[in-house]
This record gives C-alpha cells, sequence and structure tokens, in this order.
C-alpha cells in the first residue's frame, strides 16, 4: 500500500479499460489486449442486449474484459480495437480514471 509517512494512503490515477464483444472473439481478443500492453485482466460471459440485435437472447454471447491500465495503454487498446474490431465486429469499448493503491501493479 502506499502510505505516506503519516499514515494517510496515496492514491494514483489509472484507466478502467473495459470491453464487451461477442464470445468468439475471446481467444483473439486476449492476445491483441495482451499485444497492446495489458497485463493483468477481468474476464466474464456477460448478457444483455447492448447492441441491439438478437445474439444477445444467448446465454453468454458475449465476454466482457476489465483491466485498470495507464492511460498510453488504454489509448493504445482503444486505438487497436476501433482499427481491428469496430468495423467487422460486435465489440463496445470505453476507458474512465479510476483511482488506485499500489500503482506500480498497473501499467
Amino acid at each position: 500500500m502506499s502510505m505516506e509517512s503519516s499514515g494517510t494512503v496515496r492514491f494514483a490515477e489509472r484507466r478502467l479499460l473495459v470491453v464487451i464483444a461477442e464470445s468468439v472473439l475471446e481467444e483473439r481478443l486476449l492476445a491483441d489486449l495482451r499485444h497492446w500492453g495489458v497485463g493483468g485482466l477481468s474476464s466474464s460471459r456477460v448478457e444483455g442486449d447492448p447492441f441491439g440485435s438478437r445474439v444477445g437472447d444467448i446465454a453468454g454471447a458475449f465476454v466482457r474484459f476489465e483491466c485498470v491500465v495507464g492511460a498510453d495503454v488504454a489509448e493504445r487498446a482503444l486505438s487497436g480495437l476501433a482499427r481491428s474490431y469496430f468495423p467487422r465486429f460486435k465489440v463496445v469499448a470505453y476507458d474512465h480514471a479510476v483511482r488506485v493503491v499500489r500503482p506500480d501493479k498497473y501499467g
């Protein structure tokens, strides 16, 4: 934990990158996210209708990746997703600022 000598916890800003995509893309997305610099991440099967299509009726039809990364990695991943996935696949991606303790754990 990052603490100052006064015992106050210090926070650092990172980006929470979220990617939701058709589950058939899971392995390919994982490889590309790693290539773009993502270290640790969480993945889960999700249901819903994020694209206004019937594919959301299939249980586990989507995969959701979440990872806390530095701004440069978030930018690289979002740009890569926009180039490689958005034109052809059902993919939603976004990031937002989060505060973390132990910023050295997040690239």
